[in-house]
């Protein structure tokens, strides 16, 4: 049989591992420009319907 001792801390490692990774992808694609761009195209889109 298999000790199971650590897996739950490597578990946990990992998941904060990748959390970390995805939060600083999100905050470099956030800070590069582009989403601001984008929400500034759908403002003006919707500021210009004809209500």
């Amino acid at each position: 049989m298999l000790d199971d001792r650590g897996t739950t801390t490597t578990e946990y490692a990992l998941t904060t591992l990748a959390a970390a990774t995805l939060a600083g992808l999100l905050l470099t694609f956030v800070a590069g420009g582009w989403v601001e761009q984008q929400l500034q195209k759908v403002l003006r889109l919707a500021l210009d319907l004809p209500w």
